[in-house]
């Protein structure tokens, strides 16, 4: 889809989503329009639920401000730039002789 091919990518998504449907719905799950990164994403945040891969998937599209304000009602009044970086511990910074920084926002 980042290639600039996304109906190349329709028919794979499509085999995720029919591989999930209720049984005699697997049409009505099928996307019909372009792939889009929203739609990918959607899909991702489905199949990984609880796997520790969404904010890695967010900040690799640079698009978790936007999707944590738009989807999460919890989080989106809090959620700031700096959360695209995690801290850096402090046994890390404490172990190390050289001038560690904190990042910025922790």
């Amino acid at each position: 889809m980042r290639d600039g091919r996304p109906a190349e990518g329709l028919p794979y998504i499509n085999a995720v989503r029919r591989r999930a449907a209720i049984p005699g719905h697997e049409a009505e799950m099928e996307l019909t329009d372009q792939l889009t990164l929203g739609e990918i994403l959607n899909e991702r945040a489905r199949e990984l639920a609880g796997e520790m891969q969404r904010w890695f998937d967010l900040v690799r599209t640079h698009t978790l401000l936007s999707r944590v304000k738009a989807y999460n009602p919890d989080g989106g009044p809090n959620i700031q730039p700096y959360h695209a970086l995690r801290p850096i511990p402090r046994t890390q910074m404490d172990g190390t002789t050289c001038c560690y920084t904190q990042n910025p926002g922790y």
